[in-house]
């Protein structure tokens, strides 16, 4: 049975189980046809009744029946939207038929399907399915007592607090606004019926615990009250506007406060045996946490209202503290070698115990920080509140600021998170010794999951609370500080746990603490003990200079942090293991890269530091690692600028070997790139001697077949662009040669195009006759693909190249380049579409009221456009005629009808046109018309007259002579760097513009003079076409004086 072979299979169920089967099947022929089967099949009606049918017919094969429920599910993803009232008989089914699954993975498919039936089309095509599911969770659970009931009916309500879980949870995700309201509107009565539940429940198990082994209703009560708190949970945070409003919830809320504690003391007589009970509490206990933590964040008021809530938050922190008690114990029998006597069963018991009460703890960090986040971080929020809101909002203020965190309970919380969470356990210090880059790479980065690691939240919490209890903790800091600092030989470990909070307490202590001496008087001796454990002391010393470097250390004492930072890195001293070498290298980066940053006081010592880098990188194997190293570098060279020439070959030497190793980590290919660029950037056209590297691995980076495209484009497009902007003239060939593959650039998408077209305007302008002869029709067939859906600063690039090609066309082949460059605007449809859109401007333009046309051009383009035509006239008015009139016939006009539209446009539009050069441009290009002295122009006279006299006007700022440079030129680089060679080309570019140096006054002048001579002399001239102009726009131009 294939869909490919050509005959419609029909749906029937044999048809459908055996395409299931070969769907399930080992042989991936088999799957593939059927896969295609079933798709075909997903438009046919009963196509889905079938897959539910077999999914409920429990004599067929599991993996049958996963494949038809899972197949179902996409389905109700695809289509259930598109053709939701078709599908009334497999919503009936959903619930009566599944509600004894026996198997739990297929239940949970089913659940998942209700879910999202549930969010289409409750309340509207589906009201009733909370009341049904409420109804069955009512009956199973009084079921579940009835003698030969008991085992059925505990697995009905199992499998409907599921689907009651995943409906909710499905509800509670909706972010509309009815979504939340329709949940909101069930919530009591779902509330009310699950609570009760819950509670009988944990009745039941709890009358049970001490029964061994643990009888098989103990673990179903636990299950079942497990999956019901999860629902009330989901229901508390999202089913309440107010939670502490409601009686229910703050009932409940008491028990589940001094409940989670019953568990938690509980959970710690389960023995090891009772595995699976032991993990019911633990996530009961997770759970309830989870709920005080959601409520803590999303009803922030609520939350302290809430009944008993300060008493929680008490007993939370006692967990803390005495989970950080237990570990300092057992860091001490790790570093006594003490045994503990315990069987292997027996450790691993409390080990999981361990990582338990570590979760519990790290929850009430969580919770103290939702707290301080009350008092001073508040939600801010565009809805309105009404008076009884705001009310409790301020009084959970008030109760915790004056209850929770009192000086006392501040200061307490300080010393414990210093003490016995900031101090390094024997545990870090073996996978150290272990894996030096691993764990140094983990600890680097822990910071940004201190959600879910209680080190990186201990040292969050900690700084929520110095930053925002400065002056309560400002003093017993320093003074705990004074303390361990002068104390030569003090326990190494506290010492680094006091250091730590000196560093995340930077910006609290900085006026406090003198840095400068005290890293003279302290620092530079403790980085040179040689003892053991202190290689502990100097990978802290480097983070800590790394985090004070930006707060408060002169600029006289940066060369004592180099130097300590190139005592660090030198691999010669045995206490500078991987890990302090690592961290020296990484806070030189924030050591270099900040505001105060002087490369006078750095220059003396980079050659070494870069020698310890190179040799770091040598050294380390993980992609992580050497990446982070390659920034540090990277940035090192982006502050050093040309500076870093003598160093560079010595960083070009790595590269390559990197390259190569990395294989397909496309990750540190992007970082060798930067890197790259930086260096080209740093070293300018000194950076040539490198072409024959870094030109192949452009190539390889923007070449379609090599796979690595998708991922490398930006970053070599980037290096691309530094590496074009720094050569200079004339273009090596190795970088022509690369012109091919950046054509095919500009159709890759909108992200990358911007940067493709600077670089093709940089290759015109380096190397314009090659791009002429070699490159023009792919470039002009790229830019005509372009036009009509650019923005106006893309499509301003696309015209500005343009006008660089026709300057250097004139410049380099005359009259014959010029025909040349023409031709290819008109075949590859360039100037035929930018004629067509000023014709559908001037048509818009001709429409009023209630049928006016808005122009398609916007006005920044508009004027590009007649940029583009003005130059063509600046470089040779027959040119730009010959091209008019070609593109004129195309569509079987004249040029002078087309003529006649084209001037009306651009005289209509000159006054929108801003910018003082391009404004001068359109005047000599209206102007060099004159010549011609066709009728079209001359019939303009009153036009050019009112340009002239305005541009004129606007030139003589000189006492009356023409400001032949009254633009800023600096605008016209794209680079701000003085040295880059475009930048010189630029510059060049700019002042042999004729535009910059030509005449205004002896420009019009003498094509006025040149047109009356052709037109019969002044009188005839006068007679002809000055009469048709107006006398106020005669005497305005009269005055300027210049015919």
């Amino acid at each position: 049975m294939s869909a490919a072979s050509g005959n419609a299979v029909p749906l029937t169920p044999q048809f459908l189980f055996e395409a299931l089967q070969a769907a399930s099947s080992q042989s991936q022929e088999l799957v593939k046809h059927a896969s295609a089967q079933l798709k075909d099949w997903e438009t046919r009606p009963g196509y889905w009744s079938l897959l539910q049918d077999a999914f409920f017919d429990r004599s067929l094969p599991v993996e049958i029946r996963w494949l038809a429920i899972i197949t179902l599910r996409q389905g109700v993803d695809k289509y259930w939207r598109k053709t939701a009232s078709k599908h009334a008989y497999l919503r009936s089914r959903l619930l009566s038929s599944s509600i004894d699954e026996p198997h739990h993975q297929l239940a949970l498919q089913n659940a998942v399907i209700v879910a999202k039936v549930a969010r289409l089309e409750y309340p509207f095509d589906w009201p009733e399915v909370f009341t049904e599911l409420t109804s069955i969770i009512r009956d199973a659970s009084q079921s579940t007592s009835e003698i030969g009931e008991g085992e059925a009916a505990t697995l009905r309500l199992k499998r409907s607090v599921s689907m009651m879980l995943h409906v909710v949870k499905e509800l509670a995700t909706g972010r509309l606004v009815r979504t939340k309201a329709n949940l909101q509107s069930v919530t009591p009565e779902v509330f009310k019926a699950l609570g009760s539940v819950y509670v009988r429940h944990v009745e039941v198990w709890h009358a049970l615990l001490d029964q061994q082994p643990a009888p098989t209703k103990l673990v179903d009560s636990m299950t079942v009250s497990l999956l019901t708190l999860k629902v009330l949970r989901r229901l508390i945070v999202a089913g309440y506007e107010f939670p502490n409003r409601v009686a229910e919830v703050r009932e409940l809320w008491s028990i589940l406060s001094g409940q989670v504690w019953a568990i938690f003391e509980a959970e710690k007589q389960i023995p090891p045996s009772e595995e699976a009970v032991s993990t019911l509490l633990k996530k009961h206990v997770i759970n309830i946490g989870k709920l005080f933590l959601e409520v803590g964040s999303s009803h922030a008021a609520a939350f302290a209202l809430l009944p008993d809530t300060l008493q929680l938050l008490g007993k939370y922190w006692e967990v803390v503290v005495d989970h950080g008690n237990s570990q300092m114990q057992q860091s001490n029998q790790q570093v006594n070698k003490e045994s503990n006597g315990k069987s292997e069963a027996e450790q691993k018991a409390e080990e999981e115990r361990t990582k338990f009460r570590q979760r519990v703890a790290l929850q009430g960090m969580l919770l103290f920080r939702n707290c301080l986040r009350t008092i001073f971080s508040p939600v801010a929020t565009f809805k309105y509140r009404h008076k009884a809101e705001k009310d409790e909002t301020k009084e959970a203020t008030t109760i915790f600021k004056t209850q929770l965190f009192t000086p006392e309970t501040v200061t307490h919380c300080m010393e414990v998170l210093v003490t016995k969470y900031f101090v390094i356990r024997p545990s870090d210090l073996a996978e150290w010794e272990e894996d030096p880059e691993g764990w140094s790479e983990q600890w680097e980065n822990a910071v940004e999951s201190w959600e879910f690691l209680i080190r990186p939240c201990a040292e969050k919490l900690f700084m929520d609370l110095v930053l925002n209890f400065k002056e309560t903790l400002g003093e017993p800091l320093m003074r705990v500080f004074s303390s361990v600092s002068s104390d030569e030989k003090g326990d190494v470990l506290i010492k680094d746990a006091i250091y730590t909070a000196v560093g995340l307490a930077a910006p609290v202590l900085h006026t406090a603490l003198n840095f400068d001496q005290f890293m003279h008087n302290t620092l530079v001796k403790e980085i040179q003990i040689q003892q053991p454990g202190y290689n502990i002391l100097r990978r802290r010393i480097a983070i800590l200079i790394g985090q004070w470097v930006s707060v408060k250390i002169s600029p006289d004492s940066r060369p004592t942090v180099y130097q300590i930072t190139q005592h660090l890195l030198n691999r010669e001293d045995p206490l500078n293991d991987l890990v302090v070498r690592l961290s020296a290298a990484r806070n030189l980066k924030r050591s270099v890269d900040e505001w105060e940053f002087r490369v006078e006081s750095f220059l003396p010592y980079v050659d070494d530091l870069f020698t310890k880098l190179m040799s770091l990188i040598d050294e380390v194997e993980q992609t992580e690692v050497r990446m982070g190293l390659l920034d540090v570098i990277g940035v090192v060279v982006e502050r050093l600028e040309h500076r870093i020439a003598p160093y560079a070959e010595s960083i070009i030497t790595i590269l390559p070997p990197l390259w190569e190793q990395t294989g397909d980590e496309h990750l540190f290919k992007q970082a060798i790139l930067t890197i790259l660029t930086k260096l080209v950037s740093a070293m300018k056209d000194k950076s040539l001697q490198y072409h024959h590297m870094v030109i192949p691995l452009i190539r390889f980076s923007v070449e379609p077949g090599s796979g690595m495209q998708v991922y490398l484009l930006e970053d070599a497009l980037d290096l691309w662009e530094a590496t074009i902007r720094a050569t200079p003239a004339p273009a090596p060939q190795g970088l022509l040669d690369l012109v091919s593959y950046l054509l095919p650039c500009v159709e890759l998408g909108t992200q990358t195009l911007r940067k493709v077209l600077d670089i093709i305007e940089s290759y015109v302008i380096l190397a314009p006759r090659e791009m002429i002869e070699v490159h023009r029709a792919g470039m002009f067939d790229a830019f005509a693909s372009l036009q009509g859906t650019l923005k106006p600063e893309a499509n301003s690039i696309v015209t500005n190249v343009v006008e660089i090609v026709i300057r250097a066309a004139e410049a380099l082949g005359g009259e014959q380049a010029l025909s040349v460059v023409g031709n290819e605007l008109i075949r590859s449809g360039f100037l035929p579409t930018l004629l067509e859109g000023i014709e559908k401007s001037h048509e818009a333009h001709q429409t009023t009221g209630p049928n006016k046309r808005y122009a398609p051009l916007e006005t920044i383009v508009m004027t590009d456009c007649f940029s583009v035509l003005s130059r063509m006239v600046l470089a040779s008015t027959t040119m730009f005629v010959e091209n008019v009139r070609v593109c004129a016939e195309r569509k079987g006009r004249t040029i002078g009808s087309d003529m006649e539209w084209v001037l009306e446009e651009w005289f209509r539009h000159f006054g929108n046109i801003g910018h003082p050069k391009q404004r001068k441009l359109g005047c000599i290009a209206l102007t060099k018309l004159l010549g011609t002295n066709q009728g079209w122009i001359l019939k303009r006279l009153q036009d050019l007259m009112t340009v002239w006299t305005d541009v004129v006007t606007e030139l003589q700022e000189n006492q009356g002579a023409d400001a032949l440079i009254y633009w800023d030129a600096e605008q016209e680089s794209a680079s701000d760097d003085p040295e880059t060679a475009e930048r010189t080309r630029r510059k060049e570019l700019l002042m042999s513009d004729p535009a910059q140096s030509m005449d205004i006054v002896a420009l019009v002048k003498h094509h006025l003079t040149k047109a009356q001579s052709e037109n019969g002399g002044p009188e005839a001239f006068r007679n002809d076409w000055v009469i048709n102009v107006d006398e106020h726009v005669l005497a305005d131009f009269g005055k300027l004086g210049i015919f």
